[in-house]
C-alpha cells in the first residue's frame, strides 16, 4: 500500500509530519540547554509587567544572548509574536521547514507566554481566529497589565488587507 500524497505535492502527511518532528526536536534541543533555561528563569523571575521589555532588550537581541552564553543554532529564530486568541505571548522560538514543504506548512515554533488563566482565553472560532494585535500594542498592554481580551478585534492586524481577494465568479 502506497503512502498518501497531498494533491499537487510530492509528499504526504507522513513525510510532512516527520519533517515537522525533526524541526521541533531541533527547537527542543535548543530551548532545553542550560543557558536558555537560565534565560527563561531570569525572564520569569521578573514581574509580569516587566517581561515584554526584557524580551525586547535581551531575548531577541543576538548580542545579549551571546553575553549569556546562548548560541542560537543556524535557522532558529527568536521573535516577538501575537496571536488572534489573545494569549499573552512574550516570544516564540521558530524554525522554517525545508522549502519543499512550504506549500503545506512553513514553520514550527514553541511559544513562550506570560502566565495567564487558560479559562479566560476563548477557544471559540470567532475569537481564536481574530486578527492578532500588533506586537508593540500587545506588549504595551501587557506592560500596563491590561486584559488583552478587552481590546477590540478592530485593533488587530488585518492580514487580508495585504492578500488579494480571490476572483469572484460571474
Amino acid at each position: 500500500m502506497g503512502s498518501t500524497r497531498y494533491r499537487g505535492l510530492d509528499f504526504g502527511p507522513e513525510e510532512l509530519s516527520a519533517a515537522m518532528r525533526k524541526t521541533y526536536d531541533e527547537i527542543i534541543d535548543f530551548v532545553t540547554t542550560p543557558e536558555f533555561r537560565a534565560l527563561h528563569r531570569e525572564l520569569m523571575s521578573l514581574p509580569r509587567r516587566d517581561r515584554p521589555a526584557f524580551v525586547g532588550r535581551v531575548v531577541v537581541r543576538p548580542e545579549e544572548l551571546a553575553k549569556r552564553g546562548i548560541n542560537v543554532p543556524e535557522g532558529i529564530l527568536l521573535e516577538t509574536s501575537a496571536f488572534g486568541d489573545r494569549r499573552p505571548t512574550l516570544f516564540v522560538v521558530k524554525k522554517y521547514l525545508p522549502l519543499k514543504y512550504h506549500q503545506a506548512w512553513e514553520n514550527v515554533n514553541i511559544t513562550f507566554d506570560n502566565e495567564y488563566d487558560d479559562d479566560k482565553i476563548s477557544r471559540a472560532p470567532e475569537a481564536s481566529w481574530r486578527p492578532p494585535l500588533p506586537v508593540a500594542m500587545q506588549n504595551a498592554a501587557l506592560a500596563a497589565d491590561m486584559d488583552l481580551e478587552s481590546l477590540p478585534a478592530a485593533l488587530g492586524v488585518n492580514y487580508d488587507r495585504f492578500i488579494p481577494a480571490p476572483p469572484r465568479d460571474g
